[in-house]
């Protein structure tokens, strides 16, 4: 493995730490709100603010994370279902909770109709601990891969 991959990779895991922590303070936040309907602006704004974080969170695990952690282990390639599963197989995460995580994000990144943001501000409350939880076990695994790939 190049230099540039661990060091990119040492990067996406401090940048994951770092979406971990703002999903978790939003989460926290926005527990009271959840399936409330007419909430003024200010609590809107902190359930926007919820969803986009999971969005993002969602995308640097499973987009980059997972992707440069195959590459760093030579088994790059394949589809996104290919990377999802891999996760699986690592013990990171349930693949289906993963695929769900996936379409949800999907939801939140293509949905403008009103009526239906409180399903999606449900939804990303009940699977951000799951997304959450994936997070030290991924980092946990990277680093003894990048001590393994370092010397």
């Amino acid at each position: 493995m190049t230099k540039v991959k661990i060091e990119l990779l040492q990067d996406e895991l401090a940048g994951l730490q770092l979406a971990a922590g703002h999903l978790q303070y939003s989460t926290e936040r926005c527990r009271d709100l959840i399936g409330q309907e007419g909430l003024p602006p200010e609590q809107l704004e902190r359930l926007e603010s919820l969803t986009s974080r999971f969005a993002r969170l969602a995308d640097l695990l499973i987009q980059r994370v997972f992707r440069l952690v195959d590459e760093v282990e030579l088994t790059g390639g394949g589809s996104l279902l290919d990377r999802i599963y891999r996760a699986e197989k690592r013990g990171w995460a349930n693949a289906a909770e993963l695929i769900t995580i996936r379409e949800l994000r999907n939801l939140i990144a293509h949905e403008y109709a009103a009526e239906k943001m409180i399903e999606i501000y449900t939804a990303v409350a009940a699977l951000s601990p799951v997304l959450l939880a994936t997070v030290p076990r991924v980092i946990a695994y990277a680093n003894i891969t990048l001590r393994k790939y370092a010397r």
